[in-house]
């Protein structure tokens, strides 16, 4: 695996890039307050086939941080410029979370650069009419921004880490401790002010994406982010839209079932044709 840069020409943004050299690009993107390692379960799994990228979005892990430019359109220019140049041929994008959201602003925009998506639990409600005091997550994002401002040592963010998340499996955790370190906190401060969707229009960015979708779904009373009424919806709206629900996990798919998450996206993959 190989680290380098790139230049949006306003972000400096860090990918990770492995696999085949002429194998057809699939690029990951992480959720908010993550990094391209959160993929590493999964991209192992492509890379015999496929040429995978991985991308730190602005402001997270060694990409650059960008003051008042995290908004859903910021991260989304970074990732069509970066699928113009460098990866310069059309490509999966496996967006969690936020990337997500970013997957679905770029297949919109940048139609002739996105060959298929994978959605994997997107926050349809937080990008769309729901405020975000409504959202459970509401105060875990002002925590989280907390400890991330307050550039604590690595034990005692560690030890502030399991306190937040009672329970919680130290080896998962661990990781956590270098992305909070590296990331801008402020990713965080669009998001709880509802300024992140700025300029998004949900509804008629998935109306326009005409590419093959897979659009995954985890379990809400276990934690994920995508409502049943809101997965209905956003199926409706999608033009050629797979889906496969996850009742066994919530928010974090590819990390809680890793196996099930990789099958689903290659039996997708598959069908796509062409390798």
């Amino acid at each position: 695996m190989v680290e380098q840069r790139f230049d949006t020409g306003t972000a400096s943004i860090n990918y990770m890039v492995e696999g085949r050299e002429d194998g057809a690009p699939i690029v990951f993107l992480h959720g908010v307050t993550g990094r391209w390692q959160a993929w590493l379960p999964a991209m192992t799994a492509f890379a015999a086939e496929w040429r995978v990228y991985a991308l730190d979005l602005r402001g997270h892990g060694r990409s650059g941080h960008v003051p008042d430019g995290y908004r859903v359109m910021d991260y989304a220019a970074d990732v069509a410029a970066f699928l113009r140049r460098p990866v310069e041929r059309p490509a999966v994008l496996v967006g969690h979370s936020l990337g997500a959201m970013v997957s679905i602003a770029v297949a919109a925009e940048a139609p002739d650069a996105v060959r298929a998506v994978v959605l994997e639990d997107p926050p349809l409600g937080a990008f769309s009419d729901q405020r975000m005091t409504e959202r459970a997550e509401h105060p875990r994002f002002i925590a989280m921004r907390d400890l991330a401002r307050a550039r604590l040592p690595a034990d005692r963010l560690f030890a502030a880490l399991m306190e937040l998340q009672p329970g919680g499996d130290p080896t998962l955790v661990g990781p956590r401790v270098v992305s909070y370190s590296q990331m801008d906190p402020e990713v965080l401060t669009p998001i709880l002010e509802d300024r992140a969707k700025e300029g998004y229009e949900l509804e008629a960015r998935l109306g326009r994406i005409a590419c093959p979708v897979l659009l995954q779904q985890g379990n809400v009373a276990l934690g994920a982010a995508l409502e049943d009424e809101r997965a209905a919806k956003a199926r409706r709206l999608l033009a050629n839209c797979s889906f496969r629900y996850f009742g066994d996990v919530g928010h974090g798919i590819h990390t809680d079932q890793p196996f099930e998450f990789c099958r689903n996206v290659r039996e997708f993959l598959e069908s796509l044709g062409g390798g």
